[in-house]
């Protein structure tokens, strides 16, 4: 079955979307992916556009990305752009659906929710995004209730009731959200599944190299100078000058979003659980969290300095090992545009250095 429907927003709703055959080696797939599944993130447009990704009580759900080597991917990309599919795309009202023969789908997210899961209003956006493909599983459909798909726009909403092996298609700036699952049973392979791909315009080149993208993970904007700027005027300093409501807003940005969530990230990358992220403000703000490293304790985290020093110099990473008097801190500025691996690795020196002074002391 294949259905237009004009509101609130044009969307496309397909059910049996997947063969029998492809069902099995999807949901073969989908289980495997199970140890690496990862509470779900929320995406927030930061300054300049940049993205930062973290979490948030309106998304509950837990969520992989698979890329290339992906058999669900392969069946994805080959049912899709069946040639039947194609030609109902081609005569479709809604223009916007007209233009899918001429997209790509580069990768999928799952997602998957049980008992008190759900996923509130947002948009999906990114570059060259155009169209949201969801579908719809469940290994046991009859173990499932709600997670239906809410669709807004313009003050009105339509509900695409969950079905299992149903395929939704809308506009990936239309609001929209996940109704609250139930699940009668606490296996995760019962769960409510999605596999949700984020069409884009065009095909890549043949011989191009694609880089899977580091999905749900925070971008790096840690030395861009006009949002360090901003940032460094909420340091408890006497040169610290007026500031607007709005550079209020992206200074408390920064902080609390942006370098919050790329020092967990960095500490993930270096297996060190940093557990809550801090904030202590005073002659330099600190976003920092504790570990214990070789069994000693530590605090890791970003030095911003105040207004008095140039926002190019300003963001450092710290490693204190230690408490008290006894307490030795390593500190090393990040150098402008540095990217995840390069902070990465000036942490696994401060580190080493830390986990060295801790034993001479």
């Amino acid at each position: 079955m294949f259905i237009e429907r004009d509101r609130p927003r044009a969307h496309l709703v397909v059910d049996d979307f997947f063969a029998p055959a492809a069902l099995s080696a999807i949901f073969a797939e989908v289980h495997a992916l199970d140890r690496r599944m990862k509470p779900g993130l929320v995406r927030d447009i930061g300054h300049d556009g940049q993205s930062v990704f973290f979490a948030h009580p309106r998304r509950r759900n837990r969520a992989a990305w698979i890329h290339e080597s992906s058999k669900t991917l392969r069946l994805f990309r080959e049912h899709l752009f069946a040639e039947p599919m194609l030609e109902r795309f081609e005569s479709a009202r809604e223009p916007l659906f007209q233009i899918i023969p001429s997209c790509w789908a580069p990768h999928l997210q799952v997602s998957s929710y049980m008992t008190g899961d759900h996923y509130d209003f947002h948009e999906d956006e990114g570059a060259g995004v155009n169209l949201t493909a969801v579908v719809f599983l469940a290994a046991d459909p009859a173990k499932v209730r709600g997670g239906d798909l809410v669709l807004a726009y313009r003050g009105e909403e339509a509900t695409v009731r969950f079905r299992h092996n149903r395929l939704v298609i809308f506009p990936s700036k239309t609001l929209h959200r996940v109704t609250r699952v139930r699940v009668a049973s606490t296996d995760t392979k019962d769960a409510r599944i999605s596999l949700q791909c984020w069409l884009t315009h065009g095909r890549p080149a043949a011989k191009a190299k694609r880089r899977a993208p580091e999905a749900d993970r925070p971008t790096f904007l840690l030395t861009e100078e006009p949002i360090v700027a901003v940032a460094q005027a909420m340091v408890d300093s006497p040169g610290a000058p007026d500031t607007t409501p709005e550079a209020m807003y992206w200074g408390a940005f920064y902080l609390t979003r942006i370098l919050s969530a790329n020092l967990r990230c960095l500490g993930e990358r270096l297996g060190v659980d940093l557990g809550a992220i801090r904030i202590r403000r005073g002659a330099g703000l600190e976003v920092y969290g504790r570990a214990r490293v070789d069994g000693a304790p530590v605090r890791v985290g970003f030095r911003l300095a105040g207004p008095e020093v140039a926002p190019t110099g300003a963001l450092s990473l710290f490693v204190e090992a230690g408490r008290g008097r006894a307490a030795s801190t390593s500190r090393s500025v990040v150098p402008p545009g540095a990217d995840e691996r390069e902070s990465a690795a000036i942490l696994r020196r401060l580190l080493a250095r830390g986990r060295a002074s801790d034993r001479r002391g």
